[in-house]
């Protein structure tokens, strides 16, 4: 896709992480905003004193440098190393700061700083916890009365008290109103956070129910179906060998009968644990069904594969389970194996893993059957 000139402005502007990104835009919007600002109150001291004097300009300097400071702080991500890396806080401070000193200088016109004041403690309305917010507006509060109080005293003319005493009552009401909305709001955004969380982990939950066995831990039959289907759309692109094991526990049956479907379940426990352990890291064991397993060898010929469930056959024959009521179980397992072969459908190589698994059966279990050497699957192309 081409790049172009103007994605490249937003991204040398912005940069390319999405979470740096975000608090850039904010910072970008505060900054674009004081300096809008600048040239309003440049009116506004114009038209109060016919001219521009030094003070006026150290505010533009200092108004619009800080936040260029704050954009230079973040951008470099310096700013990562504090708690809050956006520096939302210490932004509307310094704004804060900046529309007092600006109600300072803007004399008749000066009741255009507070709709701007206002707009300033709604950019920290989604973001600042209710703890911040109210010391905020009372941080506004305190320096707008400081400096309402200075210039009524030094110049009453432009300043006259009483009406200062209305700017300030006017404060009273408005501030404290804006930090109840943004406690407010934080309240909603923790809520709606911790709902997130909630529902994340009620997904979790679900996926881990949906594909894995609640008893075992293993695979369930529909993850080991989907295993299998990708596993067979990859050999196709890449052709390669694999193979499928049927394994079921010998006389499962009795053990339920005669010892109780808790060590049954025990049982069934323990050889998930003894199974995984005596397979790759690469092999899929999942539980098919009842007492019957199944395993998956990717990028395995025949031979190797016969090799890993004789392995994992002799293991199990050497496990002793204990049982609940201080008994011991010995397990022995049937295993039939199928090599996957070019062109045959995954419902055709179980059905010769389950012949092969009866066929172990009828041998007098205890064994592995597997196809013949020369049935080793094809699935190599020329």
């Amino acid at each position: 896709m081409q790049v172009t000139p103007l994605k490249r402005l937003a991204d040398l502007w912005l940069g390319t992480d999405p979470v740096q990104r975000l608090r850039l835009r904010q910072t970008s919007l505060a900054m674009a905003l004081m300096a809008l600002c600048a040239p309003v109150l440049h009116y506004c001291v114009l038209i109060a004193h016919g001219e521009r004097g030094p003070w006026l300009w150290l505010w533009t300097a200092w108004s619009v440098g800080g936040m260029a400071l704050f954009y230079g702080c973040i951008r470099s991500g310096h700013s990562c190393r504090f708690a809050d890396p956006s520096l939302t806080s210490v932004q509307i401070a310094f704004a804060i700061s900046s529309a007092a000193f600006g109600y300072a200088l803007a004399g008749p016109l000066r009741g255009a700083v507070f709709p701007v004041l206002t707009l300033i403690l709604m950019f920290g309305m989604f973001q600042l916890r209710a703890r911040s917010a109210y010391a905020l507006s009372f941080f506004a509060l305190v320096l707008f009365g400081a400096v309402m109080t200075t210039m009524a005293l030094r110049q009453p003319d432009s300043y006259p008290p009483l009406v200062e005493l209305g700017h300030f009552l006017m404060l009273a009401l408005m501030l404290p109103a804006v930090a109840v909305l943004t406690a407010r709001m934080s309240v909603i955004r923790q809520r709606l956070s911790q709902q997130r969380q909630d529902l994340a982990r009620a997904l979790a939950q679900l996926e881990v129910i949906a594909t894995r066995d609640e008893l075992t831990g293993l695979p369930n039959r529909r993850q080991m179906q989907a295993l299998m289907d990708q596993e067979l759309l990859r050999s196709q692109r890449h052709p390669h060998d694999f193979c499928i094991a049927l394994v079921d526990l010998d006389h499962f049956k009795r053990i339920n009968d005669s010892q109780g479907h808790a060590a049954g379940d025990t049982v069934l426990r323990h050889f998930a644990q003894a199974g995984q352990a005596a397979l790759r890291a690469t092999d899929v064991l999942a539980r098919w069904g009842g007492e019957e397993f199944l395993v998956l060898l990717p990028d395995t010929p025949l031979p190797q594969a016969q090799a890993a469930l004789e392995r994992l056959r002799e293991q199990v024959a050497a496990l002793s389970v204990r049982i609940a009521e201080g008994g011991e179980i010995r397990l022995t397992v049937s295993i039939g194996l199928a090599a996957h072969r070019a062109g045959d459908t995954l419902a055709q190589t179980l059905a010769r893993a389950d012949r092969w698994l009866y066929e172990a059966k009828a041998q007098g279990r205890n064994r592995l059957q597997a196809d013949a050497p020369t049935e080793a699957p094809a699935a190599r192309l020329a």
